[in-house]
């Protein structure tokens, strides 16, 4: 019987190792240092990571995280009483966190039914109301999330579009989505689960007009999640690489070494054409129309975490949790 084996770390711990060698002594740094090295010295050799020795180095120092020290406690008397949405606008209006830091930026989770299969994508939130939290994209992908979120059926070719609200349409989709805000800066978290709704088509055109030109070439533009080209491995520069458009065909070419040669064809150009045909459709058009598959999608919370950290990892979580007209506060263990 084969040797059981570990699986091969590629990443052991940099950030807690980075940390002691900070504040351990000389000697405790040194060891620590050549123990970094012989994992790494592993990973490069192939073998499963870190071997016992290297564990022995490793744990005979007590590993640091970082510790979470911004902010006072979260109690009780901090939160909103009755609606986390209030909460939240908040948190996200903190005179800390500063527009370059991009607060609105944040992770949709949805996942596909019946695989159940979740990918997650980085998103902007756009707007936040009595109802939800708001982004808008591109819907109509029958390989990317618009599938997940409403069962997209028909040619792959073709664009779908999304469905009015209250329309009464049903699907295989799965409308359970996700949303998680970090915000390193101030240490803080929320997340937020609930219900995807499509906005109805007037409601998204009020934010598709606030859209740059080429923003809106670009949403026609893209076949979401469309594979444009691909191809079975990467040689090293010099060498060959097959591969092939989309269509079924391939290619042969070698891989430049310079970056100021003229790189492969890997698909590019298929998006290129198909953003320079938009433009000439809509030459002319003061107006751009807001795509069929393009629009804003509303996550109706049912609950919603807000989480900041504590020193040790004994971090504050509360929880708002929908019960009918109401929500239901719990502090949950870190």
């Amino acid at each position: 019987m084969a040797e059981h084996r570990r699986p091969k770390k590629l990443i052991f711990a940099p950030g807690d190792i980075e940390t002691m060698l900070s504040d351990s002594a000389p000697a405790a740094a040194s060891l620590i240092a050549a123990a970094t090295a012989a994992t790494v010295a592993a990973a490069d050799s192939g073998t499963s990571t870190p071997s016992s020795a290297t564990e022995t180095q490793l744990l005979s120092h007590p590993a640091r995280a970082h510790q979470f020290i911004t902010n006072p406690p979260l109690t009780i008397s901090q939160m909103h009483r009755t609606n986390p949405l209030h909460q939240f606008n908040s948190w996200f209006r903190d005179a800390r966190l500063s527009p370059s830091s991009a607060p609105e930026t944040c992770t949709l989770a949805t996942a596909e039914m019946p695989s159940g299969r979740v990918s997650a994508r980085i998103v902007y939130l756009k707007e936040l109301d009595e109802r939800g939290w708001v982004v808008y994209s591109n819907w109509g992908s029958r390989q990317g999330k618009g599938k997940q979120v409403f069962g997209l059926e028909g040619p792959e070719e073709e664009i779908g579009s999304i469905p009015e609200p209250d329309s009464g349409c049903t699907s295989a989709g799965n409308k359970w989505g996700a949303l998680t805000f970090s915000w390193a800066t101030v240490e803080r978290q929320v997340r937020v689960e609930g219900l995807l709704e499509p906005l109805s088509r007037q409601e998204s055109e009020l934010y598709w007009r606030t859209r740059e030109r080429g923003s809106q070439i670009g949403a026609w533009a893209s076949w979401q999640s469309k594979v444009l080209w691909e191809t079975d491995s990467i040689g090293e520069p010099g060498e060959e690489v097959d591969g092939g458009p989309d269509e079924g065909g391939s290619s042969c070419a070698e891989i430049p070494r310079d970056i100021d040669e003229t790189d492969v064809e890997d698909g590019r150009a298929v998006l290129e054409q198909r953003v320079k045909e938009m433009e000439a459709r809509f030459a002319g058009v003061q107006e751009i129309p807001l795509p069929p598959f393009w629009g804003g999608m509303r996550l109706v919370p049912e609950s919603v975490e807000f989480w900041q950290g504590r020193r040790s990892r004994l971090h504050d979580r509360f929880r708002y949790v929908r019960l009918a007209e109401k929500w239901r506060i719990q502090r949950l263990s870190p």
